[in-house]
């Protein structure tokens, strides 16, 4: 093999290498992500208040329908108390992604809740949600905002 050639080889193996070597960090950050939706939803599920706002970054954001906008831990703690009072909360992530810079990500899925209707029976709230993930200096990854919505029509 001519010089010129192994020079080439030599180089394809290392973009490949550094390729999979990306793919690898990508694929153990979105390990990570999906790791703390899931721990996120039983603190939720358990409606542990504290453990669950813990989840979000002190600049996090909560978008939930028909109220204002929830950002910093104590308004997020308000809406998060909320939605303790209904009886099945439940989601299911289906898509997960980190950034190329590797300091923020997203998880998207499902979401089911039993809600209590005006005349108080019991109606099941299907919809879906996304999530955008920080990572923190200790590498943990928090919720910067996490926002859903109902799989129904609107109401006039």
């Amino acid at each position: 093999m001519r010089s010129g050639q192994r020079i080439f080889v030599g180089l394809v193996l290392l973009v490949v290498s550094g390729g999979v070597a990306l793919g690898q960090r990508k694929g153990k950050a979105e390990d990570a992500i999906l790791a703390a939706d899931a721990a996120w939803l039983k603190v939720y599920q358990a409606k542990d208040l504290a453990k669950s706002v813990a989840f979000c970054d002190e600049q996090g954001s909560l978008l939930v329908p028909d109220t204002p906008i929830a950002t910093g831990k104590d308004a997020i703690a308000k809406v998060i108390a909320d939605d303790f009072v209904h009886d099945k909360i439940m989601w299911q992530a289906n898509k997960v992604g980190v950034a190329r810079s590797g300091d923020l990500g997203y998880t998207s899925g499902t979401t089911e809740m039993n809600v209590k209707d005006a005349s108080g029976k019991t109606v099941v709230y299907k919809g879906k949600y996304l999530t955008v993930w920080k990572k923190q200096e200790d590498g943990s990854w928090k919720v910067l905002y996490d926002m859903f919505n109902s799989d129904l029509p609107a109401t006039p």
